[in-house]
Protein backbone atom coordinates (compact mmCIF):
# COMPACT_ATOMS: atom_id res chain seq x y z
CA UNK A 1 0.00 0.00 0.00
CA UNK A 2 1.25 3.67 -0.51
CA UNK A 3 1.56 6.16 1.50
CA UNK A 4 0.02 8.29 -0.66
CA UNK A 5 -3.38 6.13 -0.79
CA UNK A 6 -6.10 7.30 2.07
CA UNK A 7 -8.73 5.18 3.51
CA UNK A 8 -11.38 6.52 2.16
CA UNK A 9 -14.49 6.88 4.51
CA UNK A 10 -17.15 5.30 3.32
CA UNK A 11 -21.24 6.06 3.14
CA UNK A 12 -21.76 2.68 5.33
CA UNK A 13 -19.73 3.94 8.28
CA UNK A 14 -21.00 7.64 8.64
CA UNK A 15 -24.65 6.04 8.34
CA UNK A 16 -23.64 3.51 11.41
CA UNK A 17 -22.48 6.48 13.18
CA UNK A 18 -25.76 8.47 12.51
CA UNK A 19 -27.87 5.42 13.57
CA UNK A 20 -26.31 4.70 16.93
CA UNK A 21 -26.72 9.01 17.70
CA UNK A 22 -30.25 8.28 16.82
CA UNK A 23 -30.85 5.14 18.97
CA UNK A 24 -28.65 7.11 21.91
CA UNK A 25 -31.58 10.24 21.67
CA UNK A 26 -34.30 7.87 21.09
CA UNK A 27 -32.88 5.77 24.87
CA UNK A 28 -32.62 8.84 26.22
CA UNK A 29 -36.33 10.54 25.24
CA UNK A 30 -37.64 7.12 26.08
CA UNK A 31 -35.88 7.00 29.59
CA UNK A 32 -37.46 10.12 30.30
CA UNK A 33 -41.27 9.20 29.03
CA UNK A 34 -40.88 5.85 31.48
CA UNK A 35 -39.89 8.29 34.34
CA UNK A 36 -43.25 10.57 33.70
CA UNK A 37 -45.12 7.52 33.17
CA UNK A 38 -43.80 5.79 36.65
CA UNK A 39 -44.43 9.52 38.21
CA UNK A 40 -47.90 10.39 37.14
CA UNK A 41 -49.31 6.32 38.89
CA UNK A 42 -48.09 8.26 41.64
CA UNK A 43 -49.71 11.08 41.23
CA UNK A 44 -52.92 9.19 40.20
CA UNK A 45 -52.91 7.02 43.23
CA UNK A 46 -52.67 10.17 45.36
CA UNK A 47 -55.49 11.78 43.84
CA UNK A 48 -57.37 8.62 44.15
CA UNK A 49 -56.31 7.96 47.67
CA UNK A 50 -57.36 11.72 48.60
CA UNK A 51 -60.76 11.34 46.79
CA UNK A 52 -61.57 8.19 48.67
CA UNK A 53 -60.43 10.17 52.18
CA UNK A 54 -63.06 13.07 50.85
CA UNK A 55 -65.96 10.19 50.79
CA UNK A 56 -64.65 8.56 53.73
CA UNK A 57 -64.54 11.93 56.29
CA UNK A 58 -68.26 13.25 54.62
CA UNK A 59 -69.74 9.95 55.29
CA UNK A 60 -68.40 9.99 58.75
CA UNK A 61 -68.95 13.40 59.45
CA UNK A 62 -72.28 13.05 58.48
CA UNK A 63 -73.17 10.23 61.03
CA UNK A 64 -71.21 12.36 63.33
CA UNK A 65 -74.23 14.82 62.65
CA UNK A 66 -77.21 11.99 62.76
CA UNK A 67 -75.62 10.86 66.17
CA UNK A 68 -75.64 14.54 67.36
CA UNK A 69 -72.45 14.53 68.14
CA UNK A 70 -72.60 10.99 69.84
CA UNK A 71 -69.23 9.13 69.85
CA UNK A 72 -70.81 5.49 70.83
CA UNK A 73 -73.60 6.29 68.02
CA UNK A 74 -70.95 7.79 65.48
CA UNK A 75 -69.24 4.36 65.53
CA UNK A 76 -72.53 1.83 65.19
CA UNK A 77 -72.85 3.92 62.14
CA UNK A 78 -69.71 4.03 60.51
CA UNK A 79 -67.96 0.81 61.92
CA UNK A 80 -65.65 2.25 64.04
CA UNK A 81 -64.28 1.66 67.40
CA UNK A 82 -64.31 4.11 70.26
CA UNK A 83 -60.73 4.18 72.01
CA UNK A 84 -59.52 6.58 74.33
CA UNK A 85 -62.17 9.38 73.95
CA UNK A 86 -61.62 9.17 70.10
CA UNK A 87 -63.24 7.82 67.03
CA UNK A 88 -61.50 5.28 64.95
CA UNK A 89 -61.90 4.01 61.66
CA UNK A 90 -59.46 1.66 59.53
CA UNK A 91 -59.91 1.31 56.11
CA UNK A 92 -57.03 -0.56 54.03
CA UNK A 93 -54.95 0.17 51.09
CA UNK A 94 -58.42 0.05 48.50
CA UNK A 95 -60.16 1.87 51.30
CA UNK A 96 -62.37 -1.11 52.07
CA UNK A 97 -63.64 -0.96 56.73
CA UNK A 98 -60.89 -3.14 58.13
CA UNK A 99 -62.58 -2.80 61.88
CA UNK A 100 -60.69 -1.68 64.84
CA UNK A 101 -57.39 -3.03 64.39
CA UNK A 102 -56.13 -3.90 61.08
CA UNK A 103 -53.74 -6.13 61.52
CA UNK A 104 -54.51 -8.98 58.60
CA UNK A 105 -53.53 -6.17 55.82
CA UNK A 106 -50.42 -3.90 55.36
CA UNK A 107 -51.20 -0.73 54.43
CA UNK A 108 -54.25 1.46 55.91
CA UNK A 109 -55.81 4.47 56.21
CA UNK A 110 -56.81 5.77 59.65
CA UNK A 111 -60.07 8.22 59.96
CA UNK A 112 -60.12 9.80 63.61
CA UNK A 113 -63.34 12.12 65.29
CA UNK A 114 -62.67 13.50 68.24
CA UNK A 115 -64.61 15.91 70.65
CA UNK A 116 -63.28 19.01 71.45
CA UNK A 117 -65.13 22.28 73.38
CA UNK A 118 -65.60 25.40 71.84
CA UNK A 119 -66.78 27.06 75.37
CA UNK A 120 -64.64 30.02 75.12
CA UNK A 121 -66.63 31.17 71.46
CA UNK A 122 -70.06 29.36 71.69
CA UNK A 123 -72.52 31.22 73.46
CA UNK A 124 -75.26 30.17 76.23
CA UNK A 125 -78.00 29.21 73.76
CA UNK A 126 -75.74 26.83 71.64
CA UNK A 127 -76.19 23.26 71.75
CA UNK A 128 -73.24 21.96 69.12
CA UNK A 129 -71.10 18.77 69.36
CA UNK A 130 -68.14 19.66 68.08
CA UNK A 131 -65.18 17.23 66.79
CA UNK A 132 -62.40 17.32 64.75
CA UNK A 133 -61.87 14.85 61.87
CA UNK A 134 -58.53 13.82 60.83
CA UNK A 135 -57.43 10.89 58.12
CA UNK A 136 -54.14 9.71 58.72
CA UNK A 137 -52.24 7.43 55.74
CA UNK A 138 -50.98 5.37 53.84
CA UNK A 139 -49.34 3.64 57.25
CA UNK A 140 -48.08 0.32 57.93
CA UNK A 141 -50.45 -1.63 60.24
CA UNK A 142 -48.29 -2.62 62.51
CA UNK A 143 -47.54 1.46 63.23
CA UNK A 144 -51.28 1.28 64.01
CA UNK A 145 -50.81 -1.31 66.22
CA UNK A 146 -47.92 0.22 68.49
CA UNK A 147 -49.96 3.81 67.92
CA UNK A 148 -47.07 5.44 66.03
CA UNK A 149 -48.85 7.80 64.05
CA UNK A 150 -46.15 10.65 64.38
CA UNK A 151 -44.85 9.59 60.48
CA UNK A 152 -47.53 10.36 58.18
CA UNK A 153 -48.92 13.51 57.76
CA UNK A 154 -53.08 13.70 57.80
CA UNK A 155 -53.93 13.77 54.09
CA UNK A 156 -57.01 15.63 55.42
CA UNK A 157 -58.49 17.85 58.62
CA UNK A 158 -61.87 18.84 59.21
CA UNK A 159 -63.86 20.57 62.22
CA UNK A 160 -67.33 18.90 62.52
CA UNK A 161 -70.42 20.61 64.29
CA UNK A 162 -73.67 18.36 65.06
CA UNK A 163 -76.61 21.08 65.32
CA UNK A 164 -78.63 18.58 68.02
CA UNK A 165 -76.91 17.20 70.32
CA UNK A 166 -78.32 13.93 71.40
CA UNK A 167 -79.28 13.51 75.29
Amino acid sequence: MNMRERIKPTRSGLFAIELLIAVGVFSLCAAICVGLFVRSEVISQESDDLNRAVNAARSAAECFKAAGGDLDRTAELTGGVVKDGKLQVVYDGRWQLVGDCGTEVDTVFLLEIENFDFSVISGPNDNYARASLRIVGPLESEALMKENLSGPEAILIWSVAALEVAS
